[in-house]
């Protein structure tokens, strides 16, 4: 695809920014990858596990999930993936995807073969420094994801939860009073937090009660972060927001 300031590997371009010093060579690489455009409907795959590891992605609009389903069919969200995150990355080195990775809304993902991509890093240490980088934060936020469902109880589970998810989505900066759509089913939330629909309705109504949250649909808004960051047990920490 010809390179112009409409190209939409910008969007991984400056993905890879955020972490490293990416040279101008190295994002004329990456803009001139081949890539396709699709959109994926809620609950179709962009990788299916145990299929073949060949390709990433860039997640330009909607939500998706890693996930892990169970031979009883029951399924774990491992992750969220958001706008702008890159979709895919350990299909740059294994072979077999270990994991599903499916659109929870209706989402538009900008596809690249992965051994493209992996050239890339090959050819440029900072691109390789930024995938690195990425993949380390994905691991951090999954050991926050364990604790969180090992060892929290429901309410700091979800709480947690929503202040992960409106950082993730907004950044730390003045959260009292901020508002936000959060696109997922209770069943969902419960599949990423291992707790019942019914669990998650009771949770998310006691904290509205409690006046830490507000809610509308889909929509929800913080009254009191700082206490809803103390029932959480929630710091940024394992976000590395500055890295």
């Amino acid at each position: 695809m010809p390179v112009s300031d409409k190209n939409p590997l910008m969007r991984m371009v400056d993905k890879l920014a955020e972490h490293a010093k990416v040279s101008d060579e190295a994002r004329a690489e990456i803009l001139q990858m081949p890539y396709v455009a699709r959109q994926f409907e809620p609950g179709s795959y962009f990788v299916r596990e145990g299929a073949l590891a060949d390709k990433c992605g860039i997640l330009m609009t909607g939500l998706a999930v890693c996930q892990k389903t169970s031979g009883a069919g029951d399924r774990q969200i491992v992750s969220i993936k958001i706008a702008g995150d890159i979709l895919g990355l350990q299909n740059l080195y294994l072979n077999t995807p270990d994991h599903n990775i499916q659109a929870l809304t209706q989402c538009d993902i900008i596809i690249v073969a992965s051994k493209v991509l992996k050239t890339a890093s090959e050819a440029y240490p900072a691109v390789s420094h930024a995938i690195t980088l990425m993949m380390l934060k994905e691991s951090s936020m999954l050991r926050e994801l364990l604790l969180n469902i090992g060892r929290r109880d429901a309410l700091a589970r979800v709480a947690h939860f929503l202040c992960e998810f409106a950082i993730r989505i907004d950044g730390p900066d003045k959260i009292n009073n901020r508002s936000f759509e959060l696109p997922m089913t209770q069943e969902q939330l419960g599949d990423a937090l291992g707790l019942t629909a019914v669990h998650i309705n009771r949770m998310l109504k006691i904290l509205a009660r409690d006046g830490l949250i507000a809610r509308n649909g889909k929509t929800i808004r913080f009254i009191d972060w700082d206490r809803l960051q103390d029932i959480a047990d929630f710091s940024t920490r394992h976000l590395h927001l500055h890295q």
